[in-house]
């Protein structure tokens, strides 16, 4: 069983122009809205929250601005029906992917210097950069070799961490394709940050981690912020 929940606008109480409810299933929260289109009623978006075990209820500001924008939607013309069979069609993992490749684009222009704005993305896909014939990198042997001493492996391990917030959980992939290096030195390289106390470990099998005080301070002793500005600054240029 969910519990539900409603909000309603319209001049007359008994016929609401607009109808939005919210159903609580375990942790998550189902927003359903509903719009009258002539004589019938369509169902016009339905929205997916995290809202945890906990399960408040939903704010009176949040109520106010989710019924306004309720308001703004308009139904579009033709027959569209809204549907279970809709959800079951829909590429929600594609969707999740495109959504952590958006995020990581987003970091590379902040960590570019450049402004971010809101934009359409009509094509994701990624593309690979290489770098190496203007920044030459160390290979994964002499990364290992070096360890405590390697400032590519803390500059990489830096770029790791702040992929981690694109959500994906390909961060080593992205790390790659973003500095133009093999995934196996991306590797390399956490390991030898982890090793070093430089970049904490989410546990065995699981990617991500943060730099830790040692590492921040190794990060800026091999003087990251300059490298890695230079290299975002490239890839700007190219």
């Amino acid at each position: 069983m969910s519990k539900v929940g409603y909000l309603l606008s319209g001049t007359q109480p008994g016929d609401p122009n607009d109808v939005l409810t919210w159903h609580d299933i375990e942790d998550f929260r189902v927003w359903v809205h509903s719009k009258t289109s002539g004589q019938t009623r369509e169902i016009i978006s339905v929205e997916l929250q995290v809202i945890g075990s906990s399960s408040p209820k939903p704010s009176k500001e949040e109520e106010a601005v989710r019924l306004k924008l309720c308001m703004k939607r308009q139904v579009p013309k033709g027959k569209i029906a809204l549907s279970a069979s809709t959800f079951r069609n829909l590429p929600i993992g594609q969707m999740l992917d495109e959504h952590s490749e958006v995020i990581s684009r987003l970091l590379s222009l902040s960590l570019s210097g450049q402004k971010r704005s809101v934009q359409l993305v009509e094509d994701v896909s990624s593309k690979s950069l290489n770098l190496n014939y203007k920044f030459v990198w160390d290979t994964k042997e002499e990364i290992n070799s070096e360890d405590g001493k390697s400032k590519d492996a803390i500059l990489i391990a830096k770029v790791y961490e702040m992929l981690q917030s694109s959500g994906t959980r390909k961060l080593s992939a992205r790390t790659a394709e973003l500095l133009g290096l093999e995934v196996s030195v991306v590797h390399t390289a956490v390991q030898v940050a982890r090793r070093n106390q430089w970049l904490t470990s989410n546990g065995p099998g699981n990617p991500g981690g943060v730099l830790t005080e040692k590492g921040k301070k190794a990060f800026h002793k091999a003087g990251g912020p300059e490298r890695l500005a230079r290299i975002m600054s490239m890839k700007k240029e190219k």
